[in-house]
């Protein structure tokens, strides 16, 4: 309850501060020279300075530097989230093109079919996609139409019935 508590007295805090550094903006404009504002620039940093709150591991700390300005929220996050993150992006799929060379209800014709491709193009990837009742050899991650075209006219002096197809693809790793 009491963490709670602190979480939502936290959040109340940072929008005071919003608002507190928005008035001391505002004080410092239209009244440089006065001296009440110049007491309540100090006053207000004084608050802000005394206000620094440091939660457990894993919740957000505000940080003062000595000239008593914020630089912000800071996150302290576990490795596991980067891990999940990172496992994310490894494993997304984008909408884009591939080039689909051969369909057959025979699959011993399509993997004779890859293998051939990947004799005169060993550097693009290759898929063997059972769509019932066929197997089709799809080639290549492409993102765009205009890439997808200019591999696809080289494709086509070897398999000249290759197409495109709209679809999921890799993203190209690193």
């Amino acid at each position: 309850m009491q963490k709670r508590l602190i979480g939502m007295n936290f959040a109340i805090f940072v929008q005071n501060l919003i608002s507190m550094r928005l008035i001391i903006v505002v004080a410092l404009f239209f009244s440089f020279s006065s001296s009440s504002a110049q007491d309540t620039i100090k006053h207000y940093a004084r608050q802000v300075k005394q206000a620094s709150i440091l939660l457990d591991s894993s919740a957000q700390a505000v940080t003062i530097d000595s000239a008593n300005s914020v630089f912000g929220l800071v996150e302290k996050k576990s490795e596991k989230i980067d891990l999940l993150i990172e496992d994310y992006l490894e494993n997304k799929k984008y909408n884009g093109y591939r080039v689909q060379l051969f369909s057959s209800a025979n699959r011993l014709e399509a993997v004779k079919a890859k293998s051939k491709f990947l004799k005169n193009f060993a550097d693009i990837k290759s898929y063997l996609v059972y769509q019932a009742p066929n197997y089709k050899v799809r080639v290549g991650d492409f993102l765009d139409r205009l890439e997808a075209n200019q591999q696809l006219k080289v494709i086509q002096e070897i398999f000249p019935n290759a197409f495109l197809v709209k679809g999921e693809i890799e993203p190209k790793t690193k």
